[in-house]
């Protein structure tokens, strides 16, 4: 069997196809010293950033804890609208700038109370794809495990709290970009952008932050979980690295990288092959 370039592969399932012989596969795995897993349109259906700013909204106009706070409202619709011209732009094949998206969702979210923000976020982690949460646990009982996202830290937060290995967190690291918040109105924290010196911009800049991640830990052999363009360059490095770059419903570019590519409608399947891995599973 060969994959769309070419090469030679191997079906561990109906949904996983490898590159390599499943002992090659499994001997990665082992060797792996620290996991990397990608967020938006990986462990969950779409992007964070867009479900949190919608799931403010709708707070703040059915319930609000100020009457004042649906003032807020006409900036966030106009965010929304920028958002699904950029989609738009998408089909397109089209690309925004990170810099303008950030821009964009600073002025959507420009004072937006930070209590509401985080209500909003504690609320992302449930809708993620199934069998994520249990996949993220599995693999945390191999080595370390986290989130190398351009996410958002508050949404990531919720990751943490909620994604458990039995009593303890299954996400041991995160890697993130940082929102700031600054004192608004009658005392109230409020939503004041990003930390533009330490902005997460590319897949590149994923890359170095796993980079100095393995260097803290003194891990030398990574794994990753991706999907998009984004993730290309933490997949490389994984590979060169000695252990495995897997793709989840991977793009193109993303595919002609891979170890190994999962294609399904939910993480049951990367659980599967994560329990194989694991020697969990014939």
């Amino acid at each position: 069997m060969a994959d769309g370039t070419g090469a030679a592969t191997v079906r561990l399932g109906p949904a996983v196809v490898a590159r390599k012989p499943l002992r090659n596969q499994r001997e990665a795995f082992r060797r792996t010293e620290i996991f990397a897993v990608d967020l938006d349109e990986c462990v969950f259906p779409g992007f964070t950033q867009t479900v949190l700013g919608a799931r403010v909204a709708r707070a703040i106009l059915c319930r609000p804890e100020r009457a004042r706070d649906r003032w807020l409202l006409p900036q966030m619709v106009m965010g929304a609208a920028l958002y699904a011209l950029k989609e738009g732009k998408r089909l397109f094949g089209l690309g925004t700038p990170f810099r303008v998206l950030v821009r964009r969702y600073e002025r959507s979210m420009a004072g937006v109370p930070e209590s509401a923000i985080r209500a909003a976020a504690r609320t992302i982690p449930g809708s993620s794809y199934p069998y994520a949460a249990e996949t993220v646990a599995l693999l945390a009982e191999q080595a370390l495990t986290g989130l190398v996202s351009q996410g958002l830290d508050v949404v990531v937060e919720a990751f943490v709290e909620q994604f458990r290995c039995g009593e303890r967190p299954s996400l041991g690291y995160t890697e993130c970009n940082t929102v700031r918040f600054r004192v608004g109105p009658r005392g109230r924290r409020v939503f004041d952008g990003y930390a533009h010196d330490r902005l997460i911009e590319s897949g590149e800049g994923k890359r170095r932050v796993l980079e100095r991640r393995m260097a803290a830990e003194g891990a030398s052999v990574a794994s990753s979980i991706g999907r998009g363009d984004d993730d290309v360059a933490v997949a490389e490095l994984c590979a060169a690295s000695g252990g495995l770059a897997i793709g989840f419903n991977p793009s193109a570019r993303m595919a002609a990288v891979c170890d190994v590519a999962v294609r399904a409608a939910d993480w049951e399947p990367m659980y599967a092959l994560a329990a194989i891995l694991a020697g969990q599973s014939a």
